[in-house]
């Protein structure tokens, strides 16, 4: 909850720190550089504006803190957490604290303390333990502003505050008016309304339950006694709601209903204890179920979400699986009875799990282990089977449809940092947002058609065996000149390796005799030009005219914010689409050749050290990189945009087909 800020609005979170926090092992005080302007220029230029001496920006040390926001709990103990949000959060510019200024009920009150800043825009002091220290008391009513001061470098003191209201205290009893709900799966959350529940550095306020549970279905009752839970607000700063897991530490995991009472114990962290006024409670244990999974489609190597409810997992004793029933049947095939067929998955919450569809070798090719095929559909009943110590309980079978596949290669395109610094001796640095589009422009259109899912963002919903990497970097670290190296071990006929690595270092390849380092070295390109760069390992024979008609017009004056696209120069705008257009090209031409020799190209009907198209021809992608001029990669007007020959587009149709 926020605490009220008459006149303002609520922002996002920050975070401050107290006094001692700078004494904790492993943790460094915040300090000002020294030095004045330079100490300016050393912080401030890092965030993209300056002193206006150096670079005629805005004096962001001279403007000093913002405060935009505040956020806390509206009683405060020792250990509350303050959050506060804004700009210039600059501890470059000097020492920032936190400022309290007002009353406590009634006296007039300034209180300073260190502030820890997170960022320019966060920061946050955390209460001390001592309060008679700070405040002349450890309670009453506060009314006045809480904001940051900056002591500048030039002894300029700056204030941005915001008024607040807040009770201060040493100790907080609870009360629980409430419980919802009391029709409960196993790890529901289970909402507390009342008021006083701690958070954080406060403390821990915990649930304890006592009573008696009767089985659903008859069987003797069994007492339930001083269970003990952690309550934890439902949103932060707010002490009026606090949830806890319906855990099968209560009274196990069958059906069944618990009528008993519940206590929330506040343990604060000064170590006083209270508690609250026992509340009657009746919850009744409903039984597990699976409502469903996403993506309703997967393909190997997908992680899939099963939802649901009454799930449990996260302990050596505790289990969930699911037991499948029904029919599966291979895409073209005939149906097959299953029965029995446990899916262990990975236990996230009460409400959800994660299984992968993990990809296996099988008469060479991939099936996925749990089905014995990668394309095909599985119809019937998903049951969660849920095992807890000795206790073995099945919860409710619910209809459930698996369509699988067809088999997606997923690649992620890493673009590494080296990449960016390449940029720079193109002269492309600040259009490199538009450089990597190009460069995956390519890449996809290069795959069109195949099953192939080219991303530039790191894969949330394949686990690491389920997908491929094409790393984008600067300097060929093979320091042989190389435009790129797929350091993969073998060629793989059949894609059995959705994993595959372009990029890094691989030791199996090493083991050949050969570096090993892979990936796309786009540094390597400028070996096109007449003039090179000083050091640059560049092979024979490689140079081309029109490399140096096309990018000498921005490596001879780098682009600069503001001229594309839409800048004022007409000529000078379309000099530099033709260099992004060229160089993006080269680079995911470059970055599909590579990677197709991870997915068994080029001649992958051919013999296993045979890894180009054979013979060469005009416009093969898998061509050896010798018999590709530099117009072919570019795509330039009149040329044959690199692509499949011979039978590398039905290979790759059988292997990857779309659905």
């Amino acid at each position: 909850m926020a605490v009220r800020v008459p006149g303002s609005r609520r922002v996002g979170a920050v975070v401050l720190l107290s006094r001692f926090r700078d004494r904790r092992p492993g943790r460094a005080a915040f300090r000002p550089l020294r030095g004045g302007r330079a100490a300016c220029v050393l912080a401030v230029a890092a965030l993209l504006a300056g002193c206006p001496e150096e670079n005629g920006g805005p004096d962001l040390c001279r403007d000093g803190p913002g405060v935009a926001a505040v956020r806390m709990a509206d009683t405060l103990l020792p250990g509350s957490s303050i959050e506060l949000s804004g700009t210039n959060f600059l501890v470059e510019c000097g020492a920032i604290s936190v400022l309290f200024r007002g009353t406590l009920d009634g006296r007039p009150v300034e209180v300073e303390v260190p502030a820890e800043v997170e960022s320019p825009a966060r920061a946050r002091y955390e209460v001390d333990v001592d309060l008679q220290a700070g405040f002349g008391a450890d309670r009453g009513r506060f009314a006045g502003d809480v904001g940051l001061r900056q002591r500048a470098v030039d002894g300029t003191v700056r204030e941005s505050s915001l008024p607040v209201e807040f009770e201060l205290a040493v100790t907080m009893t609870p009360r629980v008016a409430s419980v919802t709900p009391l029709d409960v799966t196993l790890n529901a959350i289970v909402v507390l309304a009342g008021e006083g529940f701690l958070e954080g550095a406060e403390g821990r306020s915990e649930v304890v339950l006592d009573g008696t549970f009767a089985p659903e279905g008859g069987g003797s009752p069994r007492p339930v006694a001083a269970v003990r839970l952690p309550a934890t607000p439902v949103e932060a700063h707010d002490r009026r709601r606090a949830g806890f897991e319906y855990s099968p530490r209560i009274a196990g995991i069958a059906p069944g209903v618990l009528t008993g009472s519940l206590v929330v114990e506040n343990h604060h962290a000064t170590g006083p204890v209270e508690s609250s006024a026992p509340l009657p409670v009746a919850f009744t244990l409903g039984r597990s179920l699976i409502a469903g999974i996403s993506p309703a489609n997967p393909t190997l190597g997908s992680i899939v979400t099963l939802r649901g409810a009454g799930f449990i997992g996260g302990a050596p004793d505790q289990t969930l699986t699911v037991r499948l029933d029904g029919t599966a049947t291979p895409n073209g095939g005939s149906p097959a009875a299953v029965s029995g067929l446990e899916l262990v998955p990975r236990y996230l919450d009460g409400g959800s799990a994660e299984y992968v569809v993990v990809p296996v070798e099988a008469g060479g090719t991939l099936v996925a282990a749990d089905f014995g095929f990668a394309w095909g559909m599985f119809h019937g009943t998903a049951t969660p089977v849920l095992r807890y110590g000795a206790e073995r309980v099945e919860g409710l079978g619910m209809p459930l449809d698996i369509v699988l596949g067809p088999t997606k290669q997923v690649v992620f395109v890493s673009f590494q940092a080296a990449f960016s610094d390449a940029l720079r001796q193109f002269g492309l640095r600040a259009v490199e947002a538009e450089v990597r589009a190009q460069v995956l422009d390519k890449f996809r259109r290069t795959y069109a058609g195949v099953n192939v899912e080219v991303r530039d963002r790191e894969p949330q919903d394949y686990y690491a065996g389920g997908y491929a990497v094409v790393e984008i970097g600067g300097p060929d670290p093979n320091g042989r000149g190389l435009f790129g190296y797929d350091n993969t071990p073998g060629k793989d006929v059949g894609n059995l390796r959705l994993h595959d690595r372009v990029g890094g270092a691989n030791a199996e390849v090493q083991e050949d005799g050969y570096p090993g380092f892979g990936g796309v070295f786009v540094e390597s390109f400028l070996c096109w030009s007449a003039h090179p760069p000083a050091g640059l390992t560049c092979p024979d024979g490689v140079g081309d005219p029109d490399f140096d008609r096309l990018f000498d017009p921005v490596r001879a004056r780098e682009v600069v914010a503001g001229e594309y696209p839409g800048g004022p120069d007409a000529t000078r705008a379309a000099q530099i689409a033709e260099a992004v257009r060229a160089l993006g090209n080269l680079i995911g031409d470059t970055a599909a050749h590579e990677f197709g020799h991870s997915l068994g190209l080029g001649m992958p009907y051919g013999p296993r050290d045979v890894v180009h198209h054979e013979p060469p021809a005009d416009g093969c992608l898998m061509d050896a990189g010798s018999y590709r001029p530099f117009a072919e990669r570019a795509e330039l007007p009149g040329t044959t945009p690199g692509t499949w020959c011979g039978d590398e587009r039905a290979y790759l149709d059988e292997i990857l087909p779309v659905r």
